[in-house]
């Protein structure tokens, strides 16, 4: 099943980022240095075999839309 969250990677900040829930690993929040030398505060997720996903949720809002899935 496919999750609907929010991107938060800075290339696609805001935009929809659909990502199947099946092959989620782990979800955790934490900061993300950007090339402006901000930090973010994000949810990661890494799903594979893609990698790491960076969305704006939180980690209980991720975990509460897999077991809606």
């Amino acid at each position: 099943m496919l999750i609907n969250l929010t991107n938060a990677s800075p290339a696609f900040k805001g935009q929809p980022i659909l990502i199947k829930s099946d092959i989620i690993l782990t979800v955790y929040r934490g900061d993300a240095m950007r090339e402006d030398g901000t930090m973010d505060s994000v949810t990661f997720i890494y799903a594979q075999p893609h990698g790491t996903w960076e969305v704006q949720e939180s980690v209980m809002d991720v975990y509460d839309r897999i077991n809606r899935s």
